[in-house]
C-alpha cells in the first residue's frame, strides 16, 4: 500500500469536505434565518434531526463495515449522497424554497456526518500509532485550507459579482461549492487503496446481534466510554457555538458578509496552525495532557466571546480562538485513535462520529431556547447563549480528567 499517496488523498478529501461545509455554514445559515425569516430554533433543529438519523444508523453501519467491506466503499456512497442532497438544497435555495431547502440541508448534513464514520478510521491504516497525531494535524490543516479556499470561492457570488440563477446572493454561493467539493473528493474515491479485508457471510439477525455485542464491549473498553462522554459534553458547546457563529456575527456585531469572511479567514489560518502544532505536541507530551489544556482554554474563550464589547478586541480574540478550534479537532481525533480497541476500529469511530454530532440534541436546543425566550433582551440574548455553553465544557473537562492516561490497545473484540 502506497502510504504517502494515501495520506495525500486522505488530506485532500478533508480539504474537499471542509470547502463545501464552510460555505453552507456561513451562507445557508444566514439565508435561512436572516433572509427568509426562519426561526433560530428551526435552523438548529436540523442539526438535531441529522444527529437523530446518525444515532439510528452509525453504530449499525460501523459494525457492518468492520465485518463485511472496506471503509473506502462507505466513503464513496456517502460522498455521492452529500453531493446529491446538498445539490438539491442549493437549487431550492436559489429558487427561494425555504422549507424544502431546510429539509434537504438536514438530509445532506446527515450524509456529510456519516462520511466520517468511514473516513476518520482510515487514519489507523495510513499512520503508525506514534505518527497519528501528526497525520491528524495534516488532515486538520487540509481541512482549514479547504475552508479558506471555500470562503474565497464564495465571496464573488455573495457580493453579486457572479450570479448563475439570478437568485439571492447568499443562496448563489451554495451550488458552486457542491461542484468543487465533488471535483476535489474524486481522487480519494478513485485512487485511495485500502488493505483488502476478509468478508464474513452473516444473516441480518446475526449482524444485529454482532453489533449489539460489539457495542457493549466497546463501551466498557478502558477509557473509551468516559472519553466519549467527555467529548459529548465539551464538543456540544464547541459545535453549537460554531454552527451559530455567522448568525452571532450578524446579530451582535451587524457585520457585512465581506467582513464576516475576513473574520473567518483569520480564524481559519490560525486553526490550521493550531491543528498541525497540536498534533506534534500531542505525540510528544501525550494526547490526554494536550487535550486537557485545549478544553480548559474553551472555558475562558466562550465567556469572553459573550462579554467583549470592543470589536478590535473581539477580532483579536477570534483569531486566537482559531488555535483552539484546530487543536480541538486534531487532538480529539488522535486521542480516539489511541483508545480504539483493535478489531473494532470502525465501530468505535462510528460512535465517535455519533457522539461528535449527538451533542446537537442538546446544544442547539439550549441555544434556540435561550434566544427565543429572551427576545426582549435584543442582541444580548445571543451573548447569553454563547456564555452558557461554557457550562458544558466545564463538566466535560471534569469527565476527561477521569480518563486513564495509559492507552494500551486491548485485545480484538472479534475473534
Amino acid at each position: 500500500m502506497n502510504t504517502k499517496r494515501n495520506i495525500f488523498l486522505w488530506v485532500l478529501y478533508d480539504f474537499a469536505n471542509s470547502l463545501v461545509q464552510i460555505v453552507f455554514f456561513l451562507y445557508f445559515a444566514q439565508w435561512i434565518v436572516i433572509d427568509k425569516g426562519v426561526g433560530d430554533i428551526y435552523f438548529n433543529l436540523t442539526f438535531t434531526a441529522a444527529a437523530f438519523l446518525l444515532l439510528l444508523t452509525a453504530p449499525f453501519v460501523g459494525g457492518l463495515l468492520d465485518k463485511h467491506m472496506r471503509r473506502i466503499v462507505g466513503v464513496r456512497y456517502t460522498t455521492v449522497a452529500v453531493i446529491v442532497l446538498y445539490g438539491i438544497c442549493a437549487l431550492c435555495a436559489v429558487y427561494g424554497l425555504a422549507i424544502p431547502a431546510l429539509i434537504f440541508f438536514a438530509l445532506g448534513l446527515y450524509a456529510y456526518l456519516l462520511t466520517f464514520t468511514f473516513y476518520t478510521p482510515l487514519i489507523t491504516d495510513i499512520a503508525r500509532p506514534e505518527k497519528r497525531g501528526f497525520v491528524s494535524g495534516l488532515g486538520i490543516a487540509g481541512n482549514y485550507a479547504g475552508q479558506f479556499v471555500g470562503l474565497l470561492l464564495a465571496l464573488p457570488f455573495s457580493l453579486g459579482m457572479w450570479n448563475l440563477f439570478e437568485g439571492n446572493s447568499r443562496a448563489e454561493t451554495l451550488l458552486p461549492s457542491v461542484v468543487v467539493f465533488g471535483v476535489f473528493a474524486l481522487p480519494m474515491l478513485l485512487w485511495f487503496r485500502e488493505p483488502k479485508k476478509k468478508r464474513f457471510s452473516m444473516s441480518f439477525r446475526q449482524t444485529v446481534r454482532m453489533v449489539v455485542t460489539d457495542s457493549k464491549q466497546l463501551l466498557v473498553a478502558p477509557g473509551l466510554g468516559l472519553f466519549l462522554l467527555a467529548y459529548f459534553l465539551f464538543n456540544d458547546a464547541i459545535l453549537t457555538a460554531s454552527n451559530n457563529f455567522p448568525i452571532f456575527l450578524q446579530q451582535v456585531w451587524g457585520l457585512s458578509d465581506t467582513t464576516k469572511t475576513y473574520v473567518l479567514l483569520g480564524i481559519i489560518m490560525t486553526s490550521a496552525i493550531g491543528g498541525l502544532v497540536s498534533g506534534i505536541v500531542a505525540d510528544r507530551i501525550g494526547h490526554k495532557r494536550t487535550l486537557l489544556f485545549v478544553v480548559s482554554g474553551w472555558i475562558v474563550i466562550l465567556p469572553l466571546l459573550a462579554l467583549v464589547q470592543n470589536f478590535t478586541v473581539f477580532v483579536v480574540l477570534t483569531t486566537v480562538l482559531g488555535l483552539w478550534f484546530g487543536s480541538h479537532w486534531t487532538v480529539s481525533r488522535s486521542m480516539m485513535a489511541q483508545l480504539v480497541p483493535s478489531g473494532g476500529t470502525n465501530s468505535a469511530f462510528a460512535y465517535f462520529s455519533l457522539v461528535e454530532r449527538i451533542s446537537s440534541f442538546v446544544g442547539p436546543v439550549v441555544w434556540g431556547v435561550t434566544v427565543g425566550v429572551f427576545v426582549e433582551a435584543g442582541t444580548v440574548r445571543y451573548r447569553m447563549a454563547m456564555g452558557v455553553l461554557a457550562v458544558f465544557v466545564l463538566i466535560g473537562l471534569f469527565v476527561l480528567m477521569c480518563v486513564k492516561s495509559t492507552m494500551q490497545k486491548t485485545e480484538s473484540l472479534v475473534e
